[in-house]
C-alpha cells in the first residue's frame, strides 16, 4: 500500500512506471510515487519529458502512466499527436482537473476547455470519483491499450485519495 488509493489501483492494473510533473491536486498520488523504487518513478520537469519517458518505457515492455495538471496536457499535445496518436502508442494519463471558478486564474483558461480539447483530439476521458479508484485504473489502462492511444482520467481536488 502506497498511501494513495489511486496509485494502488494503477499498480494493481499493471502500471509499473510513472512519469509526471507534480500538481497540488495530485498531492497524495505523487507522495505515493516517491515511495516507489527509483526505476519506477521519474519526477519530470516538463510534461513532454514525462510523456517521452513513458514512450521509452512502453517500448521496453513496461506499462507506464504520465501524470500532470491539465495545463501540462495542453503543453504536450504535439508529442501526443506526433507519437501516440500517429503511431498507436498507448498512454494512460492522470490529469488534474483544474479550472473551476474558485481555482487560481492561471488554471481557468485551459482548465475550462480540457474536455473540449480531449474530445477534439478524440482522446477518451473519464472523471475520477472517490471510491472508484480500482475500476477507474482498469478503465484507464484498458481504454488506452484497446484504442492504442492516450486515455485520460481527470482528477479533481476531492478525488486525489
Amino acid at each position: 500500500m502506497s498511501g494513495s488509493r489511486r496509485l494502488d489501483g494503477l499498480l494493481a492494473a499493471g502500471v509499473d512506471f510513472v512519469a509526471g510533473v507534480p500538481c497540488s491536486y495530485l498531492k497524495r498520488f505523487f507522495a505515493g510515487c516517491r515511495e516507489l523504487p527509483v526505476s519506477a518513478f521519474l519526477p519530470a520537469v516538463r510534461e513532454d519529458h514525462a510523456v517521452a519517458a513513458c514512450v521509452g518505457a512502453w517500448l521496453g515492455g513496461r506499462r507506464s502512466i504520465a501524470a500532470m495538471q491539465n495545463s501540462g496536457l495542453g503543453y504536450c499535445l504535439e508529442v501526443l499527436t506526433s507519437l501516440h496518436l500517429m503511431y498507436g502508442v498507448p498512454l494512460p494519463m492522470l490529469v488534474s482537473d483544474r479550472g473551476d471558478p474558485s481555482d487560481y486564474e492561471e488554471h481557468r483558461i485551459l482548465g475550462q476547455r480540457t474536455r473540449q480539447l480531449l474530445d477534439l483530439f478524440e482522446i477518451p476521458w473519464l472523471e475520477a470519483r472517490p471510491g472508484m479508484e480500482g475500476d477507474e485504473a482498469r478503465w484507464l489502462v484498458d481504454a488506452s491499450e484497446r484504442e492504442r492511444k492516450p486515455a485520460v482520467l481527470l482528477v479533481g481536488r476531492e478525488a486525489d485519495v
